[in-house]
């Protein structure tokens, strides 16, 4: 027999059994049954001032660690904050369970306080919505939740709770292991799959890699850079594969993404092979499905994902480790010589497109406002290797593909979603899970204006995180584009006021200094780091460079 215990305390039992330290969460009536036994115990609440906080926290936590984060909202309006950053971690691949509540069960749909309709909210946002209506329920329906979460493509799963089922329900708790009940496979690819791929390497003289997220989550780095080195392959990522592979790797070529190179294009375009690993090309990732690969071989662990938005000539379903490390084997036993001419020209043209990139206006240290690539240049300079750069959507987000980036950092963007309102939220939960290293948020002052609460949040934790702040008084992204499809002086709703930022933060427990010349960031970087306290640089930017069509 098991512990008898009612449905709040079963909930966080379970919390417990899959190794939660913190949760993340806006606590309403319907959570106090789960969130006051958390006292009780080792993890942490967390309580973020927006519901979007706590999500987008508990998707840094599962990006940084694979393990998933886990957030809880109250019925309704609380779990409709949910919605978003939830979004962002089921198109980008987080692992991550929330914990919403409703109303009890006797009233159910007779329009009882902030009720709505969960199920047919969530089913389209997460990966599994699992309704709990009764205690006996919850051990299993926590254990689903984590296995869902972790397992094939990672994502977000929603565990719905009623209220009467968490307060005054009993269910029994039976200790298991979570190996128990959550395999990590290690999918082989098949022979015949490997050996067709083989074969059509064979055939060709210019081959590309295109790695995503899946080289990340299979940690399959070294393989990927294994397999370029006998293919004398250049290696393209997108914006999700950031930080897999080293920027100082002379064989990695750059991320591509709709505001990507024309070097990254042109080496997936004029490949006579693309190696695709880890990617499901979507529509960010390939300008809306605009690039033209000539012959693709695709690496992925979903089956489904293999030939979806482009047709291949051939598909290896496993994980990308194991089959990376069997078609390197095959390759290398029957002396396989890669051609290095097409690397080498590829090389030369990044070269010339990094030299030519750096220059001008786009790129002065000291002009005031700073230009998006004098504040890209230097960031190359002040980011540490082993860091976590938590990146928003729009701008700051957009120019980031021509930066180099340190050795094994951590780079996370909302990249398939799009969620703004990300960066402060998962540096959170980021600076949680590995309180070790440095963590810098990157986020524009549109951004800033949906998640400022969180500044608060930051300031009353005490996480010494860097906020970089880029303000250039609009949603810029959306200017340029208005002015790139209508014209000047066609701007509706995109203006902000001139604010000074780093006041507002210094009022929420934060230090900080404003930026006026990108030649300034780095001494603004060390005073970050001589403090020790959370801090904000906020960047002055010069909003007329314009992303649109393509940033470079």
């Amino acid at each position: 027999m098991g512990e008898l215990i009612n449905g709040g305390q079963l909930v966080v039992k379970m919390l417990q059994e899959i190794g939660v330290k913190y949760v993340f969460g806006v606590p309403g009536g319907q959570t106090l049954f789960v969130t006051d036994p958390l006292q009780d115990t080792e993890i942490r609440f967390i309580h973020t001032r927006h519901e979007n906080g706590a999500v987008c926290a508990a998707d840094g936590w599962g990006r940084l660690t694979g393990e998933p984060g886990v957030c809880l909202a109250t019925t309704g309006c609380g779990a409709t904050n949910l919605i978003t950053g939830m979004g962002g971690a089921l198109r980008d691949s987080s692992p991550l369970i929330a914990l919403i509540f409703q109303n009890r069960l006797p009233d159910a749909g007779k329009g009882e306080a902030q009720e709505s309709d969960h199920e047919l909210l969530f089913g389209s946002i997460c990966k599994k919505y699992i309704p709990v209506r009764d205690a006996s329920t919850i051990p299993w329906a926590m254990r689903e939740a984590y296995r869902v979460a972790k397992t094939g493509r990672p994502g977000p799963v929603v565990v719905d709770l009623y209220r009467d089922v968490v307060e005054n329900q009993k269910g029994e708790y039976i200790p298991q292991n979570p190996e128990e009940y959550c395999i990590m496979p290690e999918y082989t690819a098949s022979g015949e799959m490997l050996d067709k791929a083989k074969r059509i390497i064979q055939s060709k003289k210019k081959i590309c890699l295109w790695i995503g997220n899946g080289v990340k989550h299979g940690k399959a780095a070294w393989e990927v850079k294994e397999l370029s080195e006998l293919l004398h392959a250049p290696i393209v990522c997108t914006y999700n594969g950031i930080g897999a592979i080293d920027s100082t790797f002379p064989n990695f070529i750059g991320p591509r993404s709709r505001h990507g190179s024309k070097v990254t294009r042109a080496a997936i375009e004029e490949a006579e092979c693309t190696l695709v690993i880890g990617s499901t090309l979507t529509a960010i990732s390939t300008n809306r499905w605009d690039m033209k690969p000539q012959e693709i071989i695709q690496f992925d662990i979903i089956p489904e994902n293999i030939g979806r938005h482009y047709p291949v000539a051939a598909g290896v379903v496993g994980d990308a480790k194991r089959s990376l490390r069997s078609l390197i084997d095959l390759l290398k036993a029957e002396g396989y010589k890669g051609n290095a001419e097409f690397l080498k020209d590829m090389q030369k043209r990044k070269a010339e497109w990094k030299k030519e990139l750096f220059q001008g206006a786009i790129a002065d240290d000291m002009a005031s406002p700073v230009p998006p690539l004098a504040l890209q240049k230097q960031l190359e300079k002040v980011l540490r290797a082993d860091s976590v750069f938590c990146v928003d959507a729009g701008n700051p987000g957009a120019w980031t593909h021509a930066a180099s980036f340190p050795e094994n950092i951590s780079y996370m963007k909302p990249v398939n979603f799009g969620n703004m309102g990300f960066a402060l939220g998962a540096s959170i939960g980021c600076q949680l899970a590995c309180p070790e290293k440095e963590v810098v948020a990157l986020l524009g002052d549109g951004s800033l204006g949906m998640t400022l609460g969180e500044l608060e949040t930051i300031g009353r934790e005490k996480l010494p995180i860097i906020v970089l702040l880029v303000n250039d008084s609009a949603y810029g992204n959306i200017k340029q584009e208005e002015l790139f499809k209508m014209g000047e002086g066609r701007y509706t709703g995109v203006d902000f006021p001139d604010i000074d930022y780093v006041n507002v933060a210094r009022a929420l427990g934060m230090e900080g200094c404003i930026v006026k010349k990108a030649s300034e960031i780095p001494a603004a970087f060390e005073e970050a780091r001589k403090c020790g306290k959370p801090f904000m640089i906020e960047v002055k930017l010069d909003g007329s460079f314009s992303v649109w069509p393509e940033a470079v």
